[in-house]
């Protein structure tokens, strides 16, 4: 075959999906050469089985490829779960092979890991982890080793954690750790160790032993986060909702706050929710569950709901209900008529309307 330029077989590359690329890669040195760069740019591994061979392909050559990676996903697909492929039933060994490859993936900007065990934090707590990440998602237990790692991450600036699993506090983080983090979502208990981040979008889990403590972290983030413009609460007890809303209305982001949710709307009574409202001038967005609610709700009351609200946040573009997994998301188009669209089998928890404001 006739030798080319490296930047045409680049531009070849550049053209094919993912599983083409691997099969031109299997077909001279130099198309090898030009198609690694994006076969290992993205790595995704589905299960152990898949885990230990694209581990041990990072590891050849002295880690030639892992040079390449970029993003690196590692979670357990439940389509392909059995004996001999599941990380919950993977030996230690197994883990140990995840770390030596992760030493090796220096460039690495994006890490996904959800161990389904939430028990392998030690995987990331290594002298020779040299990456600088982004992003990262990690179902892995907020201990000494998640700290020891998030505080070496100078340029991270999206995080989704767990809690720890034992009793107690969490690990504390120290003060001058995450310093360019803006985007959070986790349990309530690890936000209180972030209060010294710089924080623009906050999600917010609960559970039931967690919930109580709402409202002294709330307290907290009024005083101190000012660039914070979004705001999801995951799983708020109604009894909480009216101590919650009067907390933000009196922050110190109350007047830039863009979104705010997921809150347990009650049938009636909304004097304080409109109060409260009137105080939050840039809201644009706003979450509801209304699954309490007795009756089925027609669309017609639902669109008088968000017109009444409106009046007192004249900001909202959207206004948006959910009823157990459904989720009717009335918004305002260009010609500043209302419409609305209805989702079926859907989660609040994994909507991810708070990280784009």
């Amino acid at each position: 075959m006739v030798q080319l330029p490296p930047e045409i077989y680049s531009a070849i590359a550049s053209y094919l999906a993912t599983r083409d690329l691997l099969t031109l890669s299997r077909t001279t040195k130099a198309l090898q050469r030009a198609a690694e760069p994006r076969i290992y740019e993205c790595v995704v591994l589905r299960d152990a089985e898949a885990a230990l061979v694209g581990c041990h392909s990072l590891m050849l050559r002295d880690g030639l490829r892992a040079l390449l990676v970029k993003r690196f996903i590692l979670y357990q697909d439940p389509r392909r779960t059995n004996a001999r492929t599941s990380l919950g039933t993977a030996p230690a060994q197994f883990w140990l092979t995840v770390q030596v490859a992760l030493t090796m993936t220096v460039n690495l900007e994006s890490l996904i890991i959800h161990d389904p065990l939430v028990a392998h934090s030690w995987v990331l707590d290594h002298e020779d982890i040299r990456f600088q990440l982004r992003e990262a998602n990690l179902r892995l237990p907020w201990d000494a080793h998640m700290v020891a790692f998030l505080e070496k991450q100078h340029k991270l600036q999206v995080l989704n954690t767990c809690d720890s699993n034992e009793d107690g506090p969490p690990c504390p983080l120290p003060p001058a750790a995450l310093g360019a983090l803006v985007t959070y979502s986790g349990p309530v208990l690890v936000v209180a160790e972030l209060l010294g981040c710089p924080l623009a979008r906050l999600q917010v889990v609960l559970d039931d032993d967690t919930a109580p403590i709402l409202p002294t972290v709330v307290a907290d983030l009024t005083k101190i986060m000012k660039g914070l413009r979004s705001l999801s609460v995951m799983g708020m007890p109604v009894q909480l909702l009216m101590e919650t809303l009067q907390l933000v209305s009196t922050a110190v982001f109350a007047p830039k706050l863009r979104y705010l949710g997921v809150l347990p709307l009650p049938s009636c009574e909304w004097d304080v929710i409109h109060r409260c409202l009137m105080d939050l001038p840039a809201l644009e967005v706003i979450e509801f569950d209304i699954s309490r609610w007795e009756a089925q709700v027609p669309e017609w009351m639902l669109r008088a709901v968000l017109l009444d609200f409106r009046i007192y946040a004249p900001a909202l573009q959207q206004v948006i209900f959910w009823i157990g997994q459904t989720r009717i998301n009335w918004y305002m188009t260009h010609e500043g008529e209302w419409q609305h669209v209805r989702h079926m089998g859907r989660a609040p928890g994994s909507d991810v309307l708070w990280r784009t404001l």
